[in-house]
């Protein structure tokens, strides 16, 4: 399991793995895992009231610094991913502007 997390986080793991595997799939579980967080341990019920939009604006710093700190790792690690891969250049544009649109949207976190 380190050798995974220390694979992806230098960029050794391909790009398609990276990006959907882990950026993608493993993503969406740890928002849902913060967002189920967020409504049965600190009892912030006033989330489920975004459910088709997940908005984090209103949760504890805990859950803040925790996506924070998980958006990091995914863009960094997918990111090395990308400046590794030897394919199409249009895949490596794409994942730099899909991962700048990620961080971009960190400050929603913050501000709404």
């Amino acid at each position: 399991m380190e050798n995974l997390i220390r694979g992806f986080w230098k960029g050794e793991i391909s790009l398609w793995k990276s990006y959907w595997l882990i950026g993608e799939l493993l993503n969406a579980l740890f928002i849902l895992l913060i967002f189920n967080l967020e409504i049965y341990i600190f009892g912030n019920k006033q989330l489920s009231s975004f459910l088709p939009f997940l908005d984090f604006s209103n949760t504890s710093v805990l859950s803040k610094f925790l996506i924070i700190t998980w958006t990091v790792f995914l863009t960094v690690g997918i990111w090395r991913s990308a400046e590794n891969y030897k394919g199409n250049m249009i895949w490596i544009v794409a994942t730099f502007l899909f991962l700048s649109y990620r961080v971009f949207t960190l400050r929603l976190i913050f501000f709404g």
